[in-house]
């Protein structure tokens, strides 16, 4: 089916092997829906469209789209290069599945910037975790390089090292501390899922306990 083109298409990348979770984290019950569906509304809030990036014998009763890795085992990098070969949108924001920290008003102004500048990945920063290409906005122009990282990769991923040399071929735009600190009063605005622990927490900070 045809798709008409649009500025923008939201992702949510579902794999990993949630080994510290010991269970799926996109399956995960949040606030009365799996996880997974619980980002991709906030994303679908900011795009108007989201898709999962996963398995579809596992996500595709979700009522929402699932493309898969075209490269697999390949880890995230693998995840953000199908949805960026799905995407008909010049723009297109890439979220894991774990970070339901993030706020739909950063959300938009992650998309604001790069819809204002010439950048080929818009992406947040620090000094502590470095870059997080797992909440950023991605153009088309990246598909090339991510291509070829993952066509020349052996053994296992490696998340930052792999993303971080692809980058080093890309114009980034990178959004640092004094631009993200106004939307993170709690310090906790990229903070993934990845125990019991955090499963427990994130419910009680973000729901209520409920």
């Amino acid at each position: 089916m045809h798709r008409a083109a649009t500025s923008c298409e939201g992702f949510v990348l579902t794999g990993g092997q949630s080994s510290r979770m010991g269970r799926d984290k996109a399956l995960l019950p949040f606030g009365g829906r799996p996880l997974a569906v619980w980002i991709a509304e906030r994303v679908k809030e900011v795009c108007g469209a989201v898709t999962l990036v996963g398995s579809r014998v596992k996500y595709s009763g979700l009522g929402l789209p699932v493309v898969e890795d075209t490269f697999s085992g390949q880890g995230p990098l693998a995840g953000i290069h199908s949805a960026l070969l799905h995407s008909i949108a010049r723009f297109n924001l890439v979220v894991g599945c774990d970070m339901p920290y993030l706020s739909t008003a950063f959300l938009k102004r992650l998309l604001e910037i790069a819809q204002s500048g010439e950048a080929d990945v818009v992406v947040p920063e620090s000094e502590a975790f470095g870059y997080e290409p797992l909440c950023a906005v991605y153009t088309g122009a990246c598909l090339a390089a991510m291509e070829e990282a993952l066509q020349a990769g052996q053994g296992p991923p490696s998340r930052q090292n792999k993303i971080s040399r692809v980058f080093a071929r890309l114009r980034v735009r990178a959004v640092g501390p004094q631009e993200w600190l106004p939307y993170d009063p709690s310090g906790t605005l990229f903070r993934n899922v990845n125990t019991p622990e955090d499963y427990e927490r994130a419910q009680a900070e973000l729901l209520g306990g409920h």
